[in-house]
């Protein structure tokens, strides 16, 4: 009997060794009781060393930490689990994996623990980002135009002030204080030009992992360079921060700013594409709540309703309405709030009014 079940057990290793996706079982404690050589590999250890050892030995603290509360779940629902982790290997490179969870049962019934099952979506999410790169250098344009805008004031005030210095000399009457406010002055100028470069160029950076940070923060880090743009245009903007502006979300930060650029940049230009008219006013409108399970953001604007016949293709790639459109910014936006961040964005008509609608789950500690 024994014979047979040793027979048994070498048979199942050596199946578990020729799959190429990790896989590890779990006891009811959370100490490894088994693995394949795919697993073994990923956290360079012998299968021997892993035996016996816990999650903290060999993944991230966070992510060990959200798995055990998982695994626990799941123990005591019968339940299954899949779950995106990052990992980082020893060499410094990151991998996404996304971890398939189920209980499983000894031979008397029991529960036995967790089996889990990694499959490596690195390069697919490579893929992704890199698209998503692609269609942020599509934003590059507006980006630039807004910065103008930001650079316009500061560079008249800073050519004022040198004129003003300039005549001060002419005439003879300069002095130290006279220098010193000058200099003062021309900092703030020079202080405000900076931190609008800054802004641009955080913009432009990939966001490599989710983080937590106020959702209220970033969306006036997307106003500050595109602000002035809007303002230019006449356009007005409204905030409604529910929840005392303390919404934390966790995401990629600079992805979901691509976004929200995009739907603010494609209202803006709808606006800007209405014959001004008596009592039109163009108006932006940014609403943040959160309930149970989801943060929400709706992005509203006031220039009309978008047809009923092509309201349901407008997150399609390569769908564009606009003469020098590629059709690439919805439809991005799309990938990364739906795919990259497990959350959901649509759109609707309430009459003359068009409301983007995004959905982020809230991450479970």
């Amino acid at each position: 009997m024994n014979n047979n079940l040793t027979k048994e057990l070498n048979l199942e290793d050596v199946l578990l060794d020729t799959l190429p996706n990790p896989v590890y079982y779990k006891d009811t404690e959370g100490r490894f009781i088994r693995c394949n050589k795919a697993f073994a590999n990923l956290v360079n250890a012998s299968k021997e060393e892993i035996i016996g050892k816990v999650a903290y030995e060999y993944f991230p603290k966070d992510v060990a930490d959200r798995h055990k509360d998982i695994d626990k779940k799941i123990i005591e629902t019968l339940g299954k689990n899949e779950d995106e982790v990052i990992f980082p290997t020893l060499n410094n490179e990151i991998k996404y994996y996304i971890l398939n969870k189920a209980v499983y049962l000894n031979n008397d019934g029991d529960i036995g623990g967790i089996v889990c099952i990694m499959n490596d979506i690195t390069q697919s999410m490579k893929d992704k980002n890199l698209l998503i790169q692609q269609s942020k250098f599509a934003e590059m344009g507006e980006m630039i135009a807004s910065v103008a805008h930001q650079w316009n004031e500061p560079l008249v005030e800073l050519s004022a002030q040198i004129q003003r210095i300039q005549i001060y000399y002419d005439m003879n009457n300069i002095d130290k204080k006279k220098v010193s406010d000058f200099v003062n002055d021309s900092m703030i100028q020079i202080k405000y030009m900076s931190d609008t470069l800054f802004d641009f160029r955080s913009f432009l950076k990939p966001s490599t992992v989710k983080e937590e940070f106020y959702l209220h923060k970033a969306i006036d880090e997307i106003f500050e360079i595109v602000g002035k743009q809007i303002f230019y245009f006449n356009i007005d903007v409204n905030f409604e921060y529910k929840n005392n502006n303390d919404i934390k979300i966790y995401a990629y930060e600079n992805e979901l700013k691509q976004v929200l650029l995009n739907l603010i940049n494609n209202a803006k230009n709808k606006i800007n594409n209405i014959e001004e008219s008596k009592g039109f006013r163009g108006l932006i409108s940014i609403n943040t709540y959160k309930n149970k399970d989801y943060i929400h953001i709706d992005v509203k604007d006031n220039a009309g309703s978008i047809p009923e016949e092509i309201i349901n293709h407008i997150f399609e790639p390569f769908f564009t309405t606009k003469a020098n459109g590629t059709g690439f910014g919805l439809y991005m936006a799309k990938i990364i709030i739906e795919d990259k961040m497990s959350g959901s964005i649509s759109v609707k008509n309430e009459e003359q009014n068009v409301v983007f609608s995004i959905k982020i789950p809230i991450r479970n500690k």
